[in-house]
């Protein structure tokens, strides 16, 4: 989680010293650093966070963080999870961070995303970083 965190703050980060790059060799007599406020920026980071987890589960079942932990999300079906299924789950995690606790008092270790949408976390340590 914290990682991922990390991953999705680097991005967010470089995006704007992109932009801030492009004005600066747009107008450089009159650069100013761009600015938005808290909530755009907030907004950003949380879209950015739900495209980065979909792209990750859809695409390999993991994202950098699980890969570490030698973790991946598969479906109902013992499968990496499609990209609705990925969708809808990066949401409920980004909007509903505190159902990933839920796996400390699980008995089978589910989160209440996992519960909802049917999904199941396993240790997998076959092809991670």
């Amino acid at each position: 989680m914290g990682v991922d965190m990390a991953v999705v703050v680097i991005i967010g980060a470089s995006l704007y010293f992109l932009v801030a790059g492009a004005r600066l060799v747009w107008t450089p007599t009159t650069f100013e650093w761009p600015t938005a406020p808290f909530w755009g920026s907030l907004g950003f980071e949380l879209v950015l966070a739900v495209l980065y987890l979909t792209g990750s589960w859809a695409m390999t079942g993991r994202s950098y963080g699980a890969s570490l932990l030698g973790l991946r999300v598969l479906s109902s079906r013992g499968r990496i999870p499609g990209w609705s299924l990925s969708f809808v789950r990066a949401v409920c995690c980004v909007l509903f961070p505190i159902g990933l606790f839920w796996v400390a008092l699980s008995p089978n270790r589910r989160s209440i995303q996992d519960v909802v949408l049917r999904t199941v976390v396993v240790y997998d340590w076959r092809g991670a970083a």
